[in-house]
């Protein structure tokens, strides 16, 4: 068998980039997938969530169409067509991610990936079965692959509490809620967070009756303050039901019950789906890891900036690492992880890349859009604090999104932090993005022409506002 430059463990955004970025460097890949190519955001992550969002958009906006003055006397959503177009981008694009590594003649082989030393990986091979959410291979057929490094890729699953009965079939995790076929009619969502939020966007714009039980005093709280309270009105006014400062007590036969944790007040909620959407956590080959001396923790896999392992010729990548569980950080860390790899094959130690964390933009897919980049500074001396309303945006005017604002932080004539809550806010936060990574002046960019009319033009106003001479909006 011919050896491999390297054998990434992992199909899905992080492992694939790895793959493809190492081939195009000259070296022999081959990737190992237990599951789906596309690994979760394709299968049950960012493309199934992000084509049900569409769907709601559409749904949403025919709802409000007599607005503009277009008049629908009747409606209705076919779930089953919504869910057969997810279904279908999810097979695209599945197809496209193999055509790419097969572009790249990049081997894949399917099955169970075992290391059994830091230059063998054993591939458990056999035919896919699926039941319910498991996935496993039916034969014992096995190959081994001889590889000069290994790159682990194997993705996250979803968090369950112990307290949770998984067998119980009101409750359903993210990826089993994503793949399901009926609407339901009461859904209740247990987290306040980015995959909280996003399903709550999707099936309360379907239909669904949607209650969202957060644990903290509001929900996202990870933004700042008045990203919470925008994106909590915003719900509240579809419909969706928002209990904050609640503690989930039992989860049993389609009823939650949870306790006020100001009141101690205790409420029972009827549901026919209860999605737990607390976060997600590594997946860990504990015994495998233990037996190779690989250094992990419950959190995933330890990895120095240039993304190796403490075992010399063992990498990581994406949501294995516990770094985050973003697939544009996970892609990030592929490169990295890649050209790092390959510089060593060709004896450059001395230029190793390293993954910088430091600007890393994130997106809320709700209805509207939640973004944020940059950290916001804990002290404020000499940091001066703005916020635009998209009131003040014709393009927002025009189209009537005129619900959100964004707001920024800024020091020495410098971008720190921005978020945003608004429609369609993910595709104007690259700005930003790339404005705190390159330290740029804002002077500089506030004198750059932003085509009239877009939604764009608000980023030039919030920086004109910082520099006291905003000529299309005033406080």
């Amino acid at each position: 068998m011919s050896k491999y430059t390297a054998v990434v463990i992992g199909a899905g955004p992080a492992g694939h980039t790895t793959a493809v970025r190492i081939s195009q460097m000259g070296g022999k890949v081959a990737v190992v997938e237990r599951d789906y190519i596309g690994g979760i955001c394709t299968n049950w992550g960012c493309t199934p969530s992000k084509s049900m969002i569409e769907s709601a958009k559409v749904a949403r906006g025919v709802k409000e169409s007599e607005k503009y003055g277009v008049n629908v006397s009747d409606f209705s959503i076919d779930f089953k067509r919504v869910a057969a177009r997810r279904d279908s981008v999810i097979y695209h694009t599945r197809e496209e991610i193999t055509a790419l590594l097969k572009h790249h003649d990049i081997d894949i082989y399917y099955g169970e990936a075992v290391i059994d030393s830091p230059g063998k990986v054993r591939v458990k091979k056999g035919k896919l079965d699926i039941d319910g959410e498991t996935m496993h291979y039916a034969s014992d057929e096995e190959v081994i692959l001889e590889t000069d490094n290994i790159v682990v890729a194997t993705g996250s699953k979803p968090m369950i509490p112990g307290f949770i009965d998984e067998t119980d079939p009101f409750i359903v995790s993210s990826n089993r809620l994503i793949t399901i076929e009926k609407l339901p009619e009461k859904l209740t969502i247990v987290g306040g967070g980015v995959i909280g939020l996003e399903f709550a966007t999707i099936f309360s714009n379907m239909g669904s009756e949607v209650t969202i039980v957060e644990f903290l005093d509001r929900v996202l709280a990870q933004m700042d303050p008045e990203i919470s309270e925008e994106i909590t009105r915003q719900m509240e006014a579809n419909g969706v039901r928002v209990l904050t400062s609640h503690k989930v007590i039992s989860v049993k036969d389609g009823v939650l019950r949870a306790e006020n944790q100001k009141t101690k007040e205790m409420v029972d909620i009827q549901c026919n789906l209860t999605l737990i959407a607390i976060g997600r956590l590594a997946v860990v080959h504990e015994a495998d890891y233990t037996r190779l001396g690989i250094e992990f923790t419950r959190r995933g896999v330890g990895v120095n900036d240039y993304m190796q392992t403490n075992v010399p010729g063992i990498w990581a990548v994406g949501d294995a690492t516990g770094k985050s569980i973003l697939a544009h950080v996970g892609i990030q860390q592929g490169i990295v992880c890649a050209e790092n790899l390959m510089k060593l094959r060709k004896g450059e130690a001395a230029t190793l890349r390293k993954m910088d964390y430091d600007v890393i933009p994130a997106v809320i897919y709700t209805i509207p859009e939640v973004v944020g980049v940059g950290t916001v500074p804990q002290d404020l001396t000499g940091v001066t604090v703005h916020k635009v309303p998209f009131s003040a945006n014709l393009r927002a005017s025009i189209e009537d999104y005129q619900d959100g604002f964004i707001k920024t932080w800024i020091k020495d004539h410098r971008m720190i932090a921005a978020q945003a809550v608004g429609h369609n806010v993910s595709e104007i936060m690259q700005e930003f993005a790339n404005m705190i990574a390159l330290k740029t002046d804002i002077r500089d960019v506030a004198q750059i022409i932003h085509a009239h009319p877009t939604y764009a033009e608000i980023s030039r106003t919030v920086l004109e506002l910082a520099l006291d001479k905003a000529v299309d909006y005033y406080v």
